[in-house]
C-alpha cells in the first residue's frame, strides 16, 4: 500500500524539520450550508457544553470547539441514522504558534451546540500518517456496506513535504462506519479506494461515489465496459473539469464488451510538426485493472508492451520495453507514459 511509503517519507520530512467494518454501494450525497452551522455555533448554550466522546474516540477532552477552527463549508446539520438531527462538524487542526504541525483534521456530531460524538482519529494519536493536512475536498453521506445505515466518506487533502511529489496535495479517502453508537474506521475499504487514485488527480467526490460502486470487499473493479469511448491527455490535473486545448493531441479509444474483453487503438500527434503514430487493433482481457498489449509496430518501426490501468477517473497508458527502429532518425513514436481522462465530444 502507498500508506507505508509515505509514512517512510514522512518520518524523513519530521527528522529533519484501525479498525475493520461493521458490516458495499449505494450513494446519497449532502451538500453543506455554512448558514446552518453558523447559526447552531451561536445558538450554543454556555452552561450546557458537556462532552460525550464514543468509544472509537480521540480521548482527550474538551468542552467546546473553537469557531475559528470550524470548516464552515465542511459542516452542516443532517439526519443521521439512529442520531437522529445532527451536526455535522468538520474541525481543522491547531494552526497556533507552538502547536502540533502534523495534527490531523477531526470531526464530530453535535446537537444543540452540544458535542455528542468525536469521530476517531486513523493515524498515530492526532497525526494522520499521511502527511501534513492541506484542505479538505468533500463530505459525503452514503451506505458504503448495504446495511440500510448512511455512513461518512470524507476526501481529505495532505502533502509529504519531501521527494519529488512533496509539494503536491493529493487526497486520501476515509470511510467512517456507523455502528449504532459509535463510528468505526473501514482501513481496508478506505486503503482499496486510496490506491485506486491517481497521485497527482484532482479528485472530487464524484470519482469515489464511482469508485464505491466498482470495488467489492474483496473485489477489484468490475464493471469495466463503462470505460468505452474516446480517452485523451490533458494539459494538467484539473484539465479533467476544464477541458483546454492540449498541444499535443493523444487518444485512446476503446470498446469493452463481455465484462473485459478490450479492442481499441492507441493515437498520438505531435503539436507544431503533425507527426503522429499509431496503435492499431489493440486487443486483450482487462485483469485486476489492468491490460498488457505488445505491438509490432507504432506507426515509425517500433516496438513494445503497452500496460493500460483502469483508474476510476482516468486512464494510465505506460510503455514498457519500448525499442526504437533503427532507421527511424527523427525519434518520433509511441513511448512514455499517457495519464489520459475522458475526451469532450
Amino acid at each position: 500500500m502507498r500508506k507505508q511509503g509515505i509514512c517512510k517519507i514522512f518520518g524523513i520530512a519530521l527528522a529533519m524539520v484501525l479498525l475493520v467494518g461493521c458490516g458495499g454501494h449505494e450513494s446519497k450525497e449532502r451538500t453543506a450550508d455554512a448558514e446552518d452551522i453558523a447559526q447552531e455555533q451561536e445558538e450554543r448554550q454556555t452552561g450546557n457544553n458537556q462532552e460525550q466522546i464514543g468509544n472509537d474516540g480521540a480521548g482527550e477532552e474538551q468542552d467546546r470547539l473553537v469557531e475559528s477552527r470550524i470548516i464552515q463549508e465542511q459542516s452542516f446539520p443532517v439526519e443521521l441514522n439512529g442520531w437522529g438531527e445532527v451536526t455535522f462538524v468538520s474541525y481543522k487542526p491547531d494552526d497556533s504558534q507552538g502547536a502540533n504541525a502534523w495534527e490531523d483534521v477531526s470531526f464530530y456530531l453535535l446537537r444543540d451546540g452540544v458535542i455528542l460524538y468525536q469521530f476517531p482519529y486513523i493515524g498515530s494519536g492526532k497525526d494522520s500518517d499521511y502527511g501534513v493536512y492541506y484542505d479538505l475536498s468533500f463530505v459525503m453521506f452514503m451506505d458504503t456496506n448495504e446495511d440500510g445505515r448512511k455512513d461518512v466518506v470524507v476526501g481529505v487533502q495532505y502533502m509529504t513535504g519531501a521527494g519529488p511529489q512533496g509539494a503536491i496535495p493529493h487526497t486520501v479517502v476515509r470511510i467512517y462506519e456507523d455502528c449504532g453508537d459509535y463510528f468505526t474506521y473501514n482501513e481496508g475499504l478506505s486503503e482499496k479506494i486510496y490506491d485506486y487514485l491517481p497521485w497527482e488527480s484532482y479528485v472530487i467526490a464524484e470519482d469515489v461515489k464511482r469508485l464505491l460502486k466498482l470495488v467489492g470487499r474483496n473485489e477489484p473493479l468490475t464493471d469495466y465496459e463503462s470505460y468505452s469511448g474516446k480517452w485523451a491527455v490533458g494539459a494538467g490535473a484539473i484539465s479533467a473539469y476544464e477541458n483546454p486545448e492540449p498541444v499535443s493531441r493523444n487518444e485512446l479509444t476503446c470498446t469493452i464488451n463481455n465484462g473485459s474483453e478490450f479492442t481499441g487503438n492507441l493515437f498520438t500527434e505531435q503539436g507544431g510538426t503533425e507527426r503522429f503514430a499509431s496503435i492499431e487493433g489493440i486487443t486483450g482481457t482487462i485483469e485486476n485493472g489492468e491490460l498488457f498489449y505488445q505491438f509490432a509496430d507504432d506507426g515509425w518501426g517500433g516496438t513494445g508492451t503497452l500496460h493500460i490501468v483502469f483508474l476510476p477517473n482516468q486512464i494510465t497508458v505506460e510503455v514498457l520495453e519500448y525499442k526504437m527502429a533503427e532507421e527511424n532518425v527523427i525519434g518520433y513514436g509511441i513511448s512514455g507514459d499517457y495519464e489520459m481522462i475522458r475526451a469532450y465530444e
